[in-house]
C-alpha cells in the first residue's frame, strides 16, 4: 500500500473566482508557492493525485481536451518546477446531474482506489471547502483545510511534519 496526498485544484492549486470558471490556460493562475510545495511534496513518500470538480464541461463552457490543455500546462510548469503529480482525476457534472464522481461523493476516490493500492488512513486530502472535508472523511482520509494564498505550502508543510 503506498501514501498518497489528494489535492483539489481550484482554490488549492491555482486560484479561484467564485462564479467564474477556468475555462483557458490564460484563465489558470498558480497560487503563491503552490509549485514549490507540490515539488517539495514530491520528494516525499506520497503520491500526489488532483481530484477536481470540472462542471464546465457539462455547462458546455469547456470540452474535455479544453481541459485537458489546461491539464497539460499545469503539469508542465509543477514539473519544470521539480514537482511530479501521480494523476488527475476529474467529474465533468453539473451538481443537479447527481453523479456518484462529484465531491462530496466519494466517485472519484473509488477510481483511484482501482488503479493504486492507497493506504486511505494514512492518506491526506487538501481541500479549500468544508465540502472537501467530508469527502475525505467519507474515505477515511486525514484533511486538511486550505484557505489561504499560501494554504497549500502550509499544508504539505503540516504533512511532512506528521510524517
Amino acid at each position: 500500500m503506498v501514501k498518497a496526498v489528494f489535492l483539489d485544484r481550484d482554490g488549492v492549486i491555482n486560484r479561484l473566482n467564485i462564479g467564474s470558471y477556468v475555462t483557458s490556460w490564460d484563465k489558470f493562475e498558480f497560487l503563491k508557492g503552490a509549485k514549490q510545495a507540490i515539488a517539495r511534496l514530491s520528494n516525499s513518500e506520497y503520491l500526489i493525485f488532483i481530484i477536481t470538480n470540472q462542471s464546465a464541461i457539462n455547462r458546455g463552457l469547456l470540452t474535455p481536451e479544453g481541459l485537458e490543455v489546461i491539464h497539460n500546462n499545469m503539469l508542465f510548469e509543477i514539473e519544470e518546477a521539480s514537482g511530479k503529480v501521480e494523476k488527475i482525476y476529474h467529474c465533468p457534472h453539473r451538481p443537479d446531474e447527481k453523479c456518484k464522481c462529484r465531491k462530496p461523493e466519494t466517485g472519484l476516490f473509488e477510481q483511484v482506489s482501482k488503479d493504486y493500492d492507497i493506504d486511505f488512513p494514512n492518506s491526506w486530502f487538501v481541500g479549500d471547502f468544508e465540502s472537501d472535508r467530508e469527502v475525505a472523511e467519507k474515505v477515511g482520509l486525514k484533511f486538511i483545510l486550505a484557505k489561504d494564498d499560501d494554504g497549500l505550502a502550509k499544508a504539505v508543510e503540516r504533512i511532512l511534519e506528521s510524517s
